[in-house]
This record gives structure tokens, sequence and C-alpha cells, in this order.
């Protein structure tokens, strides 16, 4: 008997083969970035628990530190063991300019409060961040995360 649908994993098998095809063997790095870092944990958990279903090796790192030098003490790290591996960073402010190219894959969570609820304010590092990296134009692909049992892939593309 075949279980029901769930969203999540649909959505994060489908953002899986789409990784895969331009990043199918070597060492892979993913970033999942988003304004909540909680969500940013659980969605790349279980994205890394999708990866690993086939036997891939993967490993996960989380980024609680913004100052943190990624590149030295996560990315590089992985990229010299050998083997094929897939990296599975969760954090926020991964899209600077600094860390972008790190990545082979990324993943921008984006999340809106309710219709009709208001916004709430940023903090001033936050607005920089989306102002100065856009991580909406940067990433390989945007989920709309609101409700995380139900995330969508969304285009940003304008057309």
């Amino acid at each position: 008997m075949s279980s029901p649908e769930n969203p999540v994993e649909t959505l994060q098998r489908s953002l899986r083969d789409l990784m895969r095809q331009n990043a199918r063997a070597g060492r892979v790095v993913v970033a999942v970035d988003g304004r909540d870092g909680e969500r940013a944990r659980a969605f790349a958990d279980g994205f890394a628990a999708v990866l690993a279903e086939d036997g891939t090796l993967v490993e996960r790192a989380s980024v609680d530190d913004a100052a943190l030098d990624v590149r030295e003490g996560i990315v590089a790290p992985f990229r010299a063991g050998e083997g094929d591996a897939v990296l599975v960073v969760d954090g926020r402010f991964l899209h600077t300019t600094e860390r972008r190219g790190l990545w082979n894959f990324s993943v921008w969570l984006e999340s809106n409060p309710p219709i009709g609820a208001p916004r709430p304010a940023l903090p001033d590092a936050e607005k920089r961040y989306l102002a100065t990296a856009r991580p909406k134009a940067t990433a390989s692909v945007i989920v709309e995360n609101s409700d995380p049992a139900h995330p969508v892939q969304v285009f940003g593309d304008f057309c």
C-alpha cells in the first residue's frame, strides 16, 4: 500500500532532480537560505533526507554566524573529501556576494504573512542584505514557504 503524497517531499524531489541536471557527480554544495532560520533548517534537513533516498552520501551544516568564513570553515574541508557527496548548508545571509559562488545550487525560502496581516519590520541588516545580495534574483530556485507543509516553487523571471 502506497503512502499519500507529501507536498514537501514532492517539491524536494523535484528540486533534487533539477539540481542533478547540472550537478550529477562530484562534491556538490547546496545552500538553503531564508529570513526564517528555523524554517531554512527544517527545509534543509528534509532536502538532505530526499537526496539520501538513492544512497547519495549527504552531509549537513548550519551557519548561525553571519561573520563565519564559510569557505574555509565548511566548504573547503568538504570539497577536499573523496568520492561523490552532497553538502547541504542552511542559514541566513548565504547569498552575499562573498558566499554565492560557493554553491552549486541554492534555494531561497520566501515567507510572507497571511493576506491582510501587517508585514513585520525588518532589522537594518536584513534590509541591507535583501537590497544588496538580492537572494531572490541570485538563488537557483525560489520556494514560497509561508506554509511549510505546502511549499511551492515560484519563478522570479518576470516573463
